[in-house]
């Protein structure tokens, strides 16, 4: 079954200049109270499909914006913001907090008649679908220390409820010798999305039209941006009759019934196995997190991210922590397919590393990509894999 939030800019003194030119752009996003980064914020052209998102540490970049131009900024949490660009940078946007509200409805059925509404708002726009490319990136710990990087970059077809199918285009890895890998972590990213294809009563996912029959429902917060409300629902399984015990939050503008996003976190829905017959998986438990921009005609996917954590347990020994991390953005979205490509449903079996390994590593590819550079690898990583000389295909800096 599939488990399927914005700105005042302050400090920014514009030159305009005669004519436009195009100019790679970067910068940082800050809260304005705190001064400290805000990750994850979109950052948009104005009246142009050209985008993308801040990394953890708020920082972004662009390529090839016709200058002097504007900037639409927004982050669930923080006030939208449009900000005036009349030269390349690096920019630092200030965007303040969203008021967050008192919750005035806390009882009654307004939490799961709000989230059905979502639900039939999903339905009425599914069929919408975007193509676009994804940028997939993921990391294996053992102990806390990094063993493998994989990072690839898909043809994707996306709609409001996830990934629709996807194409494989380029690939590059780094790895240590290890006793444990993730062969297919990527399918995960591929297979997780609100369950539309149920109408009824039935739906057990947790957006449906009877969502408080299998889930208990709490008003977290209402968080208002301009004349936006957003409403943060928090849900947690009916022991026996969820399929899945979960817990976590969505976010839904309370004008639009867009889903905004949604994190759950589980013990079951990641389930890995090994066939070392004396080592054990214990402790197995995943984080989902899916972010949604808001458009009049549907809410359009922009990042998933998954964190996976367990103990291998061994007869004599202690046990060591397991994780696997992967964050994958969607950028360059439009409403129509490439003809070249062939956008395939995800399908059990695939290896991503071989997948990797059987395609011709393009380096100028990676160095020139911004969305790649947006996301840098964490120094602490680049450190440890370069020490061990245990690159593979992927450069170092």
């Amino acid at each position: 079954m599939k488990y399927h939030l914005f700105t005042a800019a302050t400090g920014l003194l514009m030159a305009f200049g005669p004519a436009a030119t195009a100019q790679r752009l970067t910068g940082k996003v800050l809260d304005a109270s705190t001064g400290q980064p805000v990750p994850y914020a979109s950052i948009s052209v104005l009246n142009s499909p050209q985008g993308t998102t801040s990394n953890a540490e708020g920082e972004f970049e662009l390529g090839a914006v016709a200058l002097p131009g504007k900037l639409v900024v927004s982050e669930l949490g923080h006030q939208r913001d449009t900000v005036a660009v009349a030269t390349a940078g690096p920019l630092q946007i200030r965007l303040r907090p969203a008021s967050v509200l008192l919750p005035e409805v806390q009882v009654g059925s307004y939490l799961g008649d709000l989230i059905a509404q979502a639900y039939r708002q999903m339905r009425r726009t599914h069929d919408r679908k975007l193509y676009g490319q994804a940028f997939y990136r993921q990391i294996t710990r053992i102990a806390g220390d990094a063993t493998e990087v994989q990072e690839m970059v898909w043809d994707a077809a996306t709609n409001n409820a996830g990934m629709d199918g996807s194409a494989f285009a380029h690939g590059r890895f780094a790895k240590k010798k290890a006793n444990l890998s993730f062969n297919n972590f990527s399918i995960y990213t591929k297979m997780v999305g609100f369950n539309m294809k149920d109408d009824s009563l039935t739906q057990r996912g947790i957006v449906g039209l009877n969502v408080a029959r299998y889930y208990k429902l709490s008003l977290i917060s209402v968080t208002q941006s301009g004349n936006q409300h957003l409403v943060e629902i928090g849900f947690d399984s009916r022991p026996g009759l969820a399929p899945l015990t979960t817990k976590g939050s969505l976010i839904i503008d309370e004008a639009t019934h867009q889903i905004l996003h949604v994190r759950f976190e589980t013990p079951g829905l990641i389930s890995i196995k090994i066939n070392n017959p004396v080592m054990k998986f214990k402790g197995q438990h995943s984080v989902f997190e899916m972010d949604f921009q808001p458009t009049p005609n549907g809410a359009v996917l922009n990042y998933i991210k998954i964190d996976y954590q367990a103990a291998v347990t061994s007869p004599l020994q202690r046990s060591v922590a397991i994780q696997a991390t992967s964050f994958t953005y969607f950028y360059n979205s439009r409403p129509t397919p490439d003809a070249r490509v062939t956008y395939a449903p995800v399908k059990g079996g695939e290896v991503d590393l071989a997948l990797i390994k059987q395609t011709t590593y393009d380096p100028a590819f990676w160095q020139n990509n911004a969305v790649v550079k947006r996301t840098p690898l964490e120094e602490q990583v680049m450190k440890s894999f370069e020490q061990k000389g245990a690159f593979g295909t992927m450069l170092t800096p």
